[in-house]
C-alpha cells in the first residue's frame, strides 16, 4: 500500500481573494498561473492545474498511490496575519474536508493554520481533527518571516503533543534570500535551508526536551540535516545557550533522532543516506505532486536496498502507524 505524506492541492478560491489584494501577500494571474508576492520578497507560482482533485486522481492511479494526505502548500493563509489568516485557514480546511468527503478512502488532509493568534490557531486544531477527521497539523518553515522556535507559538505546539498527532513541516517564504538571484537557488536550496534552520532551532530551543513525544517530519529527506547533524551536533553539544534558552539535558543527537523524513529525494544516493541514517522506520513515501519529477520517486524507493518489509514501511506502514490511518 502506498501513502502519499507530500502532495499539495491548492485553494483556487484563496488564490483568487489574493489576486484582488493591493498589499502583500498578493498575487496576479498571466497565462494560467498565479504569481503570488510573498512577504520576505519571495515570488511563489501556482499554476492553476494545481487544484485539480481529478488530475490527481488520474496521478494517483498510474502511480499506484492508494492514498495521499493533502495539503495546501504555498502560499499559505498566515502570511496575511490577524483575523484574516485564521479566517481562511478555516476555509481551506473546510475544502479540504469536502475533498476528502468525496473521494472516500482516497484523500486524508494535513490542518491548515493561521496563526492569527494562539487561541483561533488551537480551536482550529481542535475542530480539524476532532470534527473533520484530519490526521496533522501542517506547519511553515517559518511562520510569517519568525522563526518557528519564537515563544509564541510553544502553546500550539504543546497543545498538538497533548493530541498525539504529528506535525508535517513545509518550505515557505525563505528567512534568507541574500544571493537567491537566480530561479533554480530558491526550490533548490533556500527551501532546504529554510526547513533545515527551522528543524535545527526547533531542537536547540528544548522544544523536543520539554515535549518528548512531539512528532515532525521533515520533508525532502529532510533538507540538509541528515548531512550536516553530525557537525551541528557537536556544536550545539558544546553550546551554553543564552538565558531565554532552555538548557539541553540530552546529546544533541537524541533530539535528530525523533524527526522523521520523507522520500521526495531527487537522488537515489540522497534516499539511501537516509535510510541508513534514520532507518525504515523514520522514512515516509511522498511526492511532492503535483510539482517536477514525483514519478522518480517510486523507482527510487522499488530500487532501495533493504529489505520487502521495510519497503512496505516506507511506502505505507509508516504512515499507516504515524497518521493513525
Amino acid at each position: 500500500m502506498r501513502i502519499d505524506v507530500h502532495s499539495h492541492l491548492i485553494f483556487l478560491d484563496y488564490l483568487q481573494f489574493l489576486g484582488g489584494r493591493s498589499s502583500l501577500p498578493k498575487g496576479v494571474l498571466e497565462g494560467g498561473t498565479y504569481f503570488v508576492s510573498c512577504n520576505g520578497g519571495y515570488q511563489h507560482a501556482s499554476p492553476l492545474n494545481h487544484a485539480d482533485v481529478d488530475g490527481k486522481l488520474r496521478a494517483m492511479e498510474d502511480l499506484g498511490i492508494d492514498m495521499s494526505v493533502l495539503s495546501h502548500g504555498i502560499p499559505g493563509p498566515e502570511l496575511l496575519g490577524g483575523d484574516e489568516a485564521d479566517d481562511w485557514a478555516s476555509r481551506i480546511n473546510d475544502h479540504l474536508a469536502e475533498v476528502v468527503a468525496q473521494h472516500p478512502g482516497k484523500f486524508a488532509a494535513w490542518a491548515t493554520l493561521g496563526w492569527g493568534s494562539a487561541k483561533r490557531t488551537i480551536a482550529e486544531i481542535d475542530r480539524c481533527i476532532n470534527q473533520l477527521g484530519f490526521k496533522g497539523i501542517y506547519l511553515f518553515s517559518n511562520i510569517n518571516q519568525r522563526t518557528l522556535d519564537s515563544p509564541e507559538f510553544w502553546p500550539v505546539y504543546k497543545h498538538v503533543a497533548e493530541m498525539g498527532v504529528p506535525m508535517d513541516m513545509h518550505p515557505t517564504a525563505p528567512l534568507n534570500l541574500n544571493g537567491i538571484d537566480q530561479r533554480p537557488l530558491m526550490p533548490g536550496m533556500a527551501y532546504m535551508f529554510d526547513t533545515s534552520l527551522a528543524t535545527i532551532r526547533l531542537m536547540m530551543s528544548g522544544l523536543f526536551q520539554e515535549l518528548p513525544d512531539l512528532k515532525l517530519i521533515v520533508p525532502h529527506t529532510g533538507g540538509f540535516v541528515p548531512y550536516i547533524r553530525g557537525r551541528v551536533e557537536r556544536m550545539i553539544d558544546a553550546w551554553t545557550p543564552p538565558e531565554d534558552w532552555e538548557k539541553l539535558t540530552q546529546p544533541a543527537s537524541n533530539y535528530f533522532d525523533k524527526i522523521y523524513v520523507d522520500t521526495v529525494a531527487h537522488s537515489p544516493e540522497a534516499l539511501e543516506y537516509c535510510y541508513k541514517s534514520y532507518g525504515p522506520e523514520k522514512l515516509l513515501y511522498g511526492t511532492d505532486h503535483p510539482f517536477a519529477h514525483f514519478n522518480e520517486y517510486n523507482v527510487m524507493i522499488d530500487n532501495l536496498a533493504c529489505t520487502e518489509a521495510e519497503r512496505a514501511l516506507i511506502n505505507g506502514g509508516n504512515a499507516q502507524r504515524l497518521l493513525n490511518l
